[in-house]
Formats: C-alpha cells, sequence, structure tokens
C-alpha cells in the first residue's frame, strides 16, 4: 500500500513538474503579429475630422480611450468593492474625449452612434458609459454619423462645455438694438464661471448670447 502511494506522488510531483516547464515555455514563446490598420473605420475617421474642425487649437481629440484611464472607483473601505468597479470600467472605453490642449484634463466625451444595430453589448456599455460620466460629473455628448457632415452643430454642442471662442478675435453686435456687446462671466447659479455677451446699452437693452453660439445664417445650421 505504500508502494502505491508512493507511486502516485511520485507522478503528481512529475506532473506538476512538467507543467510548469510547460508553462514556462508557453510564457516566453515569441509569438508573430501584424498591424491591423488605421485605428478607426472610414465612418469613425469622417467623425474625428469634423471633430477636430469644430474644436480647433481649443481642445485635444483622444479616440478610444479606456475609461480606467479617465476615471476611478471613489475610495471605499471595503477594497474588494473598489476592485470590482474598477475591473468594470476597465473593460469598456469612451469613443472620443476632448481634452484641455495644455493640461490634458478631460473636458467632455463623446459617444458615437454608428448607426448599426443595437445588440445586448452594445446596450449595456452604454448604459455603462452613461452612467460612469453622471457619477464622474462629465458632460457627455452623444454624436451621430450625419453630423460628421455639420460641424456647426458640433461646435454648438461642444462649446456647451469648452470655450471655442477667442474674445481678442471676437466682436458681436446687439441683434436686437445693433449696439457693440460685452463679454461678462456668470458668477452664480448652474453657469457660473461661464462666459456670455449682453448689450452694451443694459439695463436699456437686455439683450444676452451665449459665449458660443453660432448664428443664425450659418449654412450648416439645420
Amino acid at each position: 500500500m505504500f508502494e502505491i502511494f508512493l507511486v502516485l506522488a511520485m507522478l503528481v510531483g512529475l506532473f506538476f513538474v512538467a507543467l510548469k516547464f510547460f508553462v514556462k515555455q508557453e510564457d516566453t514563446k515569441t509569438y508573430r503579429y501584424k498591424a491591423k490598420g488605421p485605428i478607426l473605420s472610414a465612418p469613425q475617421t469622417a467623425f474625428y475630422n469634423a471633430l477636430r474642425e469644430a474644436v480647433g487649437e481649443h481642445g485635444l481629440i483622444l479616440t478610444k480611450v479606456n475609461l480606467s484611464n479617465v476615471v476611478t472607483p471613489t475610495q471605499t473601505a471595503n477594497k474588494k468593492q473598489w476592485y470590482i468597479a474598477n475591473n468594470v470600467i476597465a473593460k469598456s472605453y469612451f469613443d472620443f474625449v476632448i481634452c484641455d490642449p495644455r493640461t490634458l484634463q478631460p473636458r467632455v466625451v463623446i459617444e458615437y452612434d454608428d448607426g448599426q444595430k443595437l445588440h445586448q453589448g452594445k446596450i449595456e456599455r452604454q448604459k455603462l458609459i452613461i452612467q460612469v460620466c453622471k457619477s464622474a460629473e462629465l458632460p457627455l455628448i452623444g454624436a451621430s454619423v450625419k453630423m460628421s457632415y455639420q460641424v456647426s452643430k458640433l461646435r454648438r454642442l461642444i462649446g456647451a462645455h469648452i470655450d471655442l471662442i477667442e474674445p481678442e478675435k471676437e466682436v458681436r453686435f446687439c441683434k436686437r438694438c445693433g449696439s457693440p456687446m460685452n463679454i461678462k462671466t456668470a458668477t452664480q447659479g448652474n453657469l457660473k464661471g461661464r462666459r456670455f455677451f449682453t448689450c452694451s446699452r443694459q439695463p436699456l437693452c437686455q439683450y444676452t448670447e451665449n459665449y458660443n453660439v453660432v448664428f443664425e445664417d450659418d449654412p450648416e445650421r439645420p
């Protein structure tokens, strides 16, 4: 009986030695790879170029950014829960992230809809992105493939979160009375810190205008 046990023990030992050897061989094996080509598809590239034109030098556009590079779970006493939450976001990505060109601080997240039929995986990913952006207070813009040809519309949407106008180059006149307009900054409310135009004849003329407004005579305006 002892001899049988000894033989079994030796066989088990040999098995683990062989397993360790083969695993090590597999880890050090050199695989061959090839480039996949463009990171974005043709429609995605067209949309990316429209984004570049809309943002100009006021933002840096990153694409296919892993969620865990932009957000992180809030600290919790339960480390296991933190790792679980982090693993959830580590498996997904943002289509496009517009960052401050100097600090690379994320400013706006853009989710691109390619028009393809929704499947369960895509639906779950979109739900996750909406929940993450809401929790992290990151502006989220949904964009369709049609916007690849609507630069002004993109500029209006993005302009709600990023200043796309240089004050020293922007001169406007009141559309109500024709007087020059002044740039002011909101000091309270939900728009605190945002800039806007006001008529220089206030309080006689109360006309105001969004700082990043696109004029109504824009030929691209839908």
